[in-house]
């Protein structure tokens, strides 16, 4: 026989080790949502209260509910193995994540839970006991504060309440009256609130949704896809062979702000911005692991390519290949797919590119040819400079008939001080700052710059009808082809027939 030791680990010292899992509030809360989702909820509830020292914050979900010995099996650190074969459905991998969590947050951690045939059963993790006591010793009674919470919360349905007191890292003053700690531990149920609409937003819509609030309000959804955009395109949509299943793949070009409303783009953009959320979408069973991340495959993130999102769904059997961590934060992509990953990466940053060189225009009009732009990239040695478009209709029609260089100058002078750093540095700090043309003008001044425009033409000798025909095809006129056809009929009147 082999000579050994039995060490176990001092239960004060991995105790506190466990709360440093580097668990963020929302990112804590959502892994106690996907306990709620596995156990078949339909309304997961999360409460937030200030009392200063006696705050708590609580998830409450009408599922399936434990009795006494399963909620002590749940309660125990690292209840299933990782390697354990899971329900299609479940949502959880290491049987860690109600424990660390819970810990990273709170000091107390209570977890009553009823069944449909079993009355009320109820645990305690008080670490402070368990420092105290230097042993995994979990609480049995269950306090008359909490007793009364449970039927404040709850009722008498089947389900459960996940409870944390003693919130030592969220409140910042002990004193109930303090109104800026307060205003502080509220924005809390903001930032929770944006997460689980960001994690679970293909749970609560489409069929089968189930109900998340956060004190009471539901939780907003974010397609980081936006799919139901007439101008989103959806790139490629395949499923990749690996280890004999396949994996769904689709890719998507967002629409360039210009075609988005000030409003559509600030929400598209999420919490991070524009930039920051190109790349791969991971999900496990529909739940957001990854968002955001080009997943280490060799591609930067580019202004040109921050229109490209692609979304990976995974079975939750493939969390080893895949390397998705405790707080199923982060994910590696396997070697084997590692290529073709890349080729679907390639395609959909080429699309974004090719959309922002055309500032998101529609460049064929029913048979009206290209839109023609206003400005034109052009290579001068080895340097990229922009110069005004001498073919554009407005500018030609000023050419012709301003009998000198005047005009030339003043448009050679535009395109020698394009203040090129000063748009690359606004538009780094907010894209959606920058307005699309006419975006804050009104109507009439956009009309009033329409009909001097088709003056000017009709002064250089282009003919009512061709004057109409070059405008819906010229920058910026050619997304107002009604404004157009009613200034030039005011203005030619038979000279457009």
């Amino acid at each position: 026989m082999t000579g050994y030791e039995v060490v176990e680990p001092r239960a004060e010292s991995l105790v506190e080790s466990l709360r440093a899992f580097g668990y963020a509030t929302e990112t804590a809360v959502a892994d106690l949502v996907d306990n709620s989702i596995t156990a078949k909820a339909t309304t997961v509830d999360v409460r937030l209260r200030w009392a200063g020292d006696e705050s708590w914050i609580a998830i409450v979900d009408n599922g399936l509910g434990m009795d006494s010995e399963r909620l002590r099996e749940a309660m125990r650190p690292g209840t299933t193995s990782p390697s354990t074969p899971r329900k299609g459905s479940d949502l959880g991998r290491f049987g860690l994540g109600l424990k660390t969590a819970s810990f990273s947050q709170c000091r107390r951690m209570v977890v009553m839970s009823a069944t449909a045939t079993s009355s009320l059963a109820a645990r305690t993790w008080d670490l402070d006991h368990v420092v105290r006591v230097g042993g995994w010793q979990l609480l049995t009674t269950l306090p008359s504060g909490d007793r009364a919470l449970w039927h404040e919360l709850h009722g008498d349905q089947s389900g459960t309440v996940v409870l944390w007191r003693q919130l030592d890292r969220l409140v910042v003053s002990p004193d109930p009256q303090n109104e800026q700690a307060e205003r502080h531990y509220y924005t809390i149920a903001d930032r929770v609130a944006t997460h689980l609409g960001i994690i679970f937003h293909r749970y609560v819509t489409g069929p089968g949704k189930i109900t998340i609030r956060v004190n009471g309000r539901n939780i907003a959804p974010w397609d980081p896809f936006l799919e139901s955009h007439e101008t989103t395109q959806v790139v490629t949509d395949e499923a990749l062979p690996y280890r004999g299943e396949l994996i769904s793949v689709k890719s998507f070009v967002l629409p360039h702000v210009s075609r988005l409303t000030t409003q559509e783009h600030i929400a598209a953009g999420g919490r991070r911005g524009w930039a920051s959320q190109q790349g791969f979408y991971v999900y496990r069973n529909r739940r957001l692991i990854v968002s955001g991340s080009w997943l280490g495959l060799g591609f930067r993130r580019e202004e040109l390519t921050s229109l490209a999102r692609i979304r990976l769904d995974l079975p939750n059997h493939m969390d080893s290949d895949w390397q998705i961590d405790v707080r199923k934060s982060v994910a590696r992509a396997p070697g084997a797919l590692v290529p073709e990953l890349r080729r679907i990466a390639e395609v959909v940053r080429m699309r974004s590119a090719n959309v922002y060189r055309h500032r998101g225009k529609v460049l064929q009009r029913a048979g009206q040819g290209e839109v023609v732009q206003a400005w034109l990239q052009v290579v001068r040695g080895t340097k990229i400079a922009y110069q005004i478009n001498r073919q554009h209709p407005v500018v030609a029609a000023l050419l012709a008939t301003s009998g000198s260089g005047d005009v030339e100058a003043m448009v050679r002078l535009l395109e020698e001080t394009v203040p090129v750093p000063l748009i690359i540095l606004n538009h780094a700090d907010g894209p959606g700052r920058q307005a699309a043309p006419f975006e804050e003008s009104a109507p009439d001044a956009v009309r009033s710059v329409l009909t001097d425009v088709v003056r000017a033409m009709k002064r250089s000798g282009v003919s009512g009808r061709e004057i109409t025909r070059r405008l819906v095809t010229t920058e910026p006129f050619s997304d107002l082809p009604d404004l157009v056809q009613e200034v030039c009929t005011q203005e030619l009147g038979q000279e457009m027939t």
